[in-house]
Parts: C-alpha cells; sequence; structure tokens
C-alpha cells in the first residue's frame, strides 16, 4: 500500500531557495505547494490542508513570524512550522520558542532536508 504524501507548504521570496525547495522535496514523500510570500502563503494554508509549513523569516508584507502566529491562532502549537533563517540570536530564537516554531538555520542543507522534515512529521 502506498503512503499519501506529506502536504508540505512552503514560503521564500527567493527565487533560487524556492528552485532549491523544489529539488530537495518535490515528488515522493512530499506534496509541495511554493509560494513567494507570507500573503500567499497564508491564503494557501486557509484554502488546502498541509501538514507542516517551512516559512522564511524575512519576506516582504507578511513575515514568516506573522504567518506562523495566524497558524497558531487556527491550529494551535501543535501544528508542525518551521521558520528558516540566517538568524540565530536570542531574540529570534525566543520569538520562535514563543509561537512554539522549529529553526531551520540557512544556509539550508538541501541534501539533508527530506530526512529533517521526515523527523519532524514522524514525531
Amino acid at each position: 500500500m502506498m503512503k499519501t504524501p506529506w502536504r508540505v507548504l512552503s514560503a521564500d521570496d527567493d527565487p533560487t531557495a524556492r528552485l532549491l525547495m523544489q529539488a530537495a522535496l518535490g515528488g515522493g514523500d512530499f506534496a509541495l505547494t511554493l509560494v513567494d510570500n507570507g500573503s500567499d502563503a497564508l491564503a494557501e494554508f486557509r484554502r488546502s490542508p498541509f501538514d507542516i509549513a517551512l516559512l522564511d523569516v524575512e519576506m516582504p508584507g507578511l513575515d514568516g513570524f506573522e504567518v506562523c502566529a495566524a497558524i497558531r491562532q487556527t491550529h494551535g502549537g501543535g501544528f508542525p512550522v518551521v521558520l528558516v533563517s540566517g538568524r540565530s540570536d536570542p531574540e529570534f530564537l525566543a520569538r520562535a520558542a514563543q509561537l512554539s516554531a522549529r529553526h531551520l538555520a540557512k544556509p539550508v542543507n538541501w541534501a539533508t532536508l527530506a530526512e529533517q522534515l521526515r523527523a519532524v512529521l514522524e514525531s
């Protein structure tokens, strides 16, 4: 019996990052929806069911923190959100923890991304 792919929402304003995300997660265990800003991410999240969200923190319009906060209002702290950022300062980490979000450091290790997401989704 074939397992249904995990539905992944990914938002990043960097076109190269979106291409790499598609290469790392396209097909197989994941059904990937890519958007280039936070407003579209929130609209997609409200339109379709997802299993996990990967959100770039620094995007025009709604940033990853704002999208995560909106997800928390409707889905609570149990829905897996991963904030993707080059930041790791105490203020950033505290805000991510306050939102019950995981952190994925940039530069992203594209070769291990699928494995990392599987671990989050299976926990």
